[in-house]
């Protein structure tokens, strides 16, 4: 009976503690790539191959973490500018890769990354992930009384350690990896992009989660949004005038490794090959070239 109990209560206790995190897509058949600890010298290429390729990503920056330097460095801060404008969405992994003691360090350490963020390129994170996801429940109280929505993952590349790990199908993908390892941007994003399951469209985080508009936050503006290469922003008081209903993944969004081979005349899927087999055997001979 005391081990029942004591399981009973450890579970309860990992559950409190994992309430306020989100680890799972909402959103049917997505694929939300996230990149941590950037941004760094390899992000831009990174951009560069998510772009050519029409994804769009999440990057959960630190303003000192790789780069000592970005908080003072106009030239780097500018990928930070072009992820944003180019439509991936930008987030907070803190100021130092660190959670603080105490709740005014950490909010001081968190309105220093959004500050910087705003001040590159208009909007403040309203999502944010802690380093290594450690969060405990007094946590995930306060920086949700913040305004954030915390977010962790449900597929570990483990990039970091030179593994991938093989996928089994399921609705949807909230996938972890590190923009600023250069195995990750020159060899796994490109291979991912090419092999991954046809069903899948890649999204941003927001985009997986239902949650389109809500990716940013500042005083006075409710949305922003890039139109070709103009930023578009609706006040609140315009936003007031109008009736705003939430607006559903682009769809335009690529569908992972469609082509028009792969299209019937009603746009369903026609590949026979089965995904989880076929990403199994891929992902393992990957496995084995590291």
């Amino acid at each position: 009976m005391r081990l029942f109990n004591s399981i009973s209560l450890g579970l309860a206790t990992a559950m409190a503690v994992n309430a306020g995190k989100i680890f799972h897509c909402k959103e049917k058949n997505t694929m939300a790539l996230t990149f941590d600890d950037g941004p760094y010298e390899y992000t831009d290429e990174l951009l560069d191959t998510l772009d050519e390729a029409g994804i769009k990503a999440t990057f959960f920056i630190n303003g000192d973490n790789w780069w000592k330097d970005l908080a003072s460095s106009s030239s780097k801060q500018k990928i930070i500018k072009r992820a944003i404008d180019g439509g991936h969405q930008v987030a907070s992994h803190t100021w130092a890769h660190e959670i603080p003691e105490g709740k005014e360090n950490i909010k001081k350490a968190l309105s220093k990354l959004d500050d910087l963020v705003e001040d590159i390129a208009g909007v403040r994170p309203k999502y944010f992930r802690a380093p290594q996801g450690h969060c405990d429940e007094d946590c995930i109280e306060y920086i949700e009384s913040l305004g954030y929505k915390i977010i962790q993952w449900d597929l570990d590349t483990k990039d970091w350690d030179y593994k991938y790990p093989g996928l089994s199908e399921k609705k949807n993908y909230l996938v972890l990896m590190h923009d600023v390892h250069k195995h990750t941007v020159k060899e796994l994003v490109p291979w991912l992009i090419k092999n991954a399951p046809s069903q899948y469209k890649y999204v941003t985080v927001a985009e997986c989660l239902g949650d389109v508009d809500g990716a940013y936050n500042k005083e006075g503006i409710i949305r922003s949004f890039v139109a070709g290469n103009t930023t578009t922003t609706t006040t609140e008081t315009e936003a007031a005038a109008t009736t705003t209903t939430q607006a559903p993944i682009a769809t335009n969004a690529p569908i992972i490794g469609t082509s028009n081979e792969n299209l019937n005349v009603n746009g369903a899927m026609t590949n026979s090959v089965n995904a989880v087999a076929l990403v199994t055997i891929l992902l393992y001979s990957l496995y084995m070239l590291f």
